[in-house]
């Protein structure tokens, strides 16, 4: 469900930012402005929701697992939306799977990956309760 749910909100988000800007900017001029801001925004989810995953987990490997999957989802997401936009040409597909899924995939990977290990640490510091279970409440 946690996957599920990370899904939705990121690549989800990362759609409707899609259909915003197109709404927004209706010229063909290239908007750099809104691409560095789709950017800053995917780092700045990833990273503050992979804090609050790793402050709250039990173990790191399924956090890790999960953002890896979200990571390769958004990173697919990216030249689909494109292909189905801007036109089905295979080549431009290609293209961009093989060059701007990884970026992609990067962008929301890496911070979630830092910010995990971040909140991991501080949640483990904190102590522990007695009994063994968590005293985060999960989300």
């Amino acid at each position: 469900m946690k996957l599920f749910v990370r899904l939705a909100v990121i690549v989800g988000g990362s759609i409707l930012f899609s259909i915003a800007t197109d709404l927004i900017f209706r010229t063909e001029d290239a908007t750099i402005g809104a691409g560095l801001l789709y950017f800053a925004l995917l780092l700045t989810v990833s990273g503050l929701w992979g804090l609050w995953d790793g402050y709250h987990a039990k173990r790191l490997a399924p956090v890790f697992v999960r953002w890896a999957l979200v990571a390769g989802a958004v990173g697919l997401s990216g030249p689909f939306r494109i292909w189905f936009e801007d036109g089905r040409d295979v080549g431009v597909l290609w293209s961009d799977l093989w060059n701007l899924t990884p970026f992609l995939a990067g962008l929301v990977v890496v911070p979630a990956a830092v910010g995990i290990g971040i909140g991991y640490a501080f949640g483990r510091g904190g102590g522990s309760v007695r009994n063994g279970a968590s005293h985060h409440p999960a989300l």
